[in-house]
């Protein structure tokens, strides 16, 4: 799986809260552990994650609890704390004199999507989780958001190219680090752009992260397309009695059926027998 978004906090703190919950699902039970690459930058980030189905959607569901709980706990320091009666007034001075100020954002992801999913893997690429620091390079050009949708496809696919070139520098490498590359530098070429990155977040094209992730287990009541018409398409149905109307256009009855045919013939026989048995008899 990878999976793209926007945070709001330091790079250390950022790294902190998805190792804790790689941490976490590693610890129980699975059957595949959860490892791969975690690319931060200032405000964007990649996370590429190899294992299991459930191992990685537990990872989820331990992210997005470690952010209500981190917002939760944001929000109770935020709440003033009267010590005693004394101070009351003067906190109601402080009060009124902050009512103006602006409000800090509690907020841990802004953005969130997920770019791919790849079923059965043959071979891993990694063989432990790790998250690297970066400043990546400045897109030279704009992209169009309102473009067509093979627009989309064309900067998925550059992201993605990209994104193959750190997991081969990564597997080359344990220590793999991007502080002070040079412009020519490969593994420079190979980080995915700030723009580039924002351009995906905002695609139409790409769903979100966290509704995709809430699909996990879920089936929903389908209707089929021969639950809701009438009469039922069975050979049971009489044949002669309607005409099928599909897409606006009349069909014509369904062919006879060669059992029908026989069943018919076999009719007609026992008929002429009988009329034969009853001119006999009258004679």
């Amino acid at each position: 799986m990878i999976y793209i978004g926007e945070h709001a906090l330091p790079k250390e703190e950022i790294i902190q809260h998805f190792s804790r919950s790689i941490e976490l699902v590693n610890s129980t039970y699975c059957e595949i552990n959860v490892y791969g690459l975690l690319l931060v930058y200032d405000s964007y980030f990649v996370h590429i994650l190899e294992g299991s189905e459930d191992t990685i959607h537990r990872h989820l569901r331990f992210l997005f609890r470690r952010e209500t709980n981190w917002k939760a706990k944001r929000s109770n320091l935020d709440q003033p704390i009267n010590v005693d009666s004394e101070t009351e007034f003067l906190n109601i001075i402080m009060a009124d004199n902050t009512e103006t100020e602006d409000v800090p954002e509690r907020i841990m992801f802004r953005r969130l999507k997920l770019v791919m999913i790849y079923h059965s893997i043959r071979t891993l690429l990694f063989t432990k989780w790790r998250a690297v620091t970066a400043r990546p390079p400045s897109l030279i050009g704009k992209l169009d958001l309102f473009g067509t949708l093979q627009d989309h496809l064309e900067q998925l696919r550059i992201f993605l190219n990209k994104l193959t070139k750190i997991c081969a520098f990564a597997k080359a490498d344990e220590n793999l680090s991007f502080e002070g590359l040079k412009v020519v530098d490969p593994k420079m070429e190979a980080l995915p752009e700030v723009a580039l990155i924002d351009f995906l977040l905002q695609s139409p094209h790409i769903l979100p992260l966290r509704e995709t992730a809430a699909l996990h287990r879920q089936v929903e009541d389908f209707k089929f397309y021969f639950e809701e018409v009438w009469p039922l398409p069975t050979q049971f149905t009489p044949r002669f009695l309607y005409k099928l109307k599909i897409d606006d256009s009349f069909v014509e009855p369904l062919p006879v059926m060669p059992w029908e045919v026989v069943k018919k013939e076999g009719d007609d026989e026992e008929r002429d027998e009988r009329e034969e048995h009853t001119d006999s008899s009258s004679d």
